[in-house]
C-alpha cells in the first residue's frame, strides 16, 4: 500500500510539474517563462527623459546620475526626469540641476536642459548617438536661472 502510495504522489508531482507545457502559452507566468521585457516587438525607437548640459558652441554634455537626481543610481535619474515632465515642473527641476552643476564645477557647461530624446535603439547601438528627435522642456543658465520652453 506505501508503494501505491508513493506512486500515486510521484506520478501526480510530475503532472503537476509539467503541467505548464500542456497549457496554452499565452500567459506569461513561472515556471515556463518567455521573458515578455526582452522577447516582445518594442519597436526601433525609445523615448529617454533626461537632462543634457549645454555648451557654448551648442555641443551637448551627458551629465551623471548623481547631477540629474543627487544621487547615484541611474534609475533614480531617469525616475526623476520623467515625473518632472509629468508634473509639469521641469524649470524647478532644471535650476536643481543647474545648482548642482555648479557646485560640481561642470565643465565648459554653460547651461541645462531637461530633455526628451528619442533614439533608433538599433542604430545608437551601432554607433550613432545622436536622437532623432530632442524636445526641450526646460531650459536654464548656470548663473541666471530656469527658462521654460514649454
Amino acid at each position: 500500500m506505501r508503494r501505491a502510495w508513493a506512486y500515486i504522489i510521484s506520478v501526480s508531482a510530475l503532472a503537476l510539474v509539467f503541467s505548464p507545457v500542456l497549457r496554452p502559452s499565452q500567459r506569461d507566468s513561472y515556471p515556463l517563462s518567455t521573458y515578455p521585457m526582452f522577447s516582445d516587438d518594442l519597436g526601433r525607437e525609445s523615448a529617454l527623459p533626461t537632462a543634457v548640459g549645454v555648451t557654448a558652441d551648442g555641443r551637448v554634455r551627458r551629465l551623471s546620475p548623481e547631477l540629474i537626481s543627487g544621487g547615484y543610481e541611474p534609475v533614480r535619474a531617469y525616475a526623476t526626469v520623467q515625473a518632472s515632465i509629468a508634473n509639469g515642473d521641469t524649470a524647478q527641476l532644471c535650476s536643481e540641476i543647474a545648482q548642482r552643476a555648479v557646485d560640481h564645477r561642470t565643465p565648459d557647461v554653460i547651461a541645462i536642459e531637461v530633455v526628451t530624446e528619442v533614439h533608433d535603439v538599433v542604430t545608437w547601438f551601432e554607433g550613432q548617438k545622436e536622437p532623432l528627435q530632442r524636445i526641450v522642456h526646460a531650459r536654464c543658465s548656470l548663473d541666471v536661472g530656469p527658462v521654460a520652453t514649454r
